[in-house]
């Protein structure tokens, strides 16, 4: 018996979350859905949806080679409906971003989707 309980107690000390822990980092509060090679699909909260810098510390973390290719396709789920990949209609309707950087032409862009009515210049 004593030995179940020492398991028990042991099984409670690990299943606990890290981010209960006061040390750890906050957990990301946007989810990488899945990549078609280089191009990755990541949903962001609907609060941060049209917050530039919101994006540029997702693009710096996802992105951190500065100098490898990165294609990220940003998206909403304000539906709530269960994340799956290839992404569900409901989510592909909410597009927020897009962002390329090519290493081989040496060029980045960051677009935003027309329906946030954000473009500076163009959107897609």
């Amino acid at each position: 018996m004593k030995l179940k309980k020492g398991l028990c107690a042991l099984a409670a000390v690990c299943v606990v979350p890290a981010s209960a822990a006061p040390d750890a980092p906050p957990a990301a509060d946007w989810h990488l859905a899945g990549r078609l090679g280089l191009l990755q699909f990541i949903v962001v909260p609907e609060t941060s949806a049209r917050d530039r810098a919101y994006y540029d510390r997702i693009i710096d973390t996802v992105c951190s080679d500065d100098t490898a290719s990165c294609f990220l396709r940003f998206f909403t789920n304000a539906s709530g409906v269960a994340m799956s990949f290839p992404l569900p209609d409901a989510v592909l309707a909410e597009p927020t971003v897009m962002f390329q950087r090519s290493a081989k032409h040496q060029r980045e862009q960051f677009q935003w989707s027309c329906r946030l009515g954000l473009a500076e210049s163009t959107c897609f």
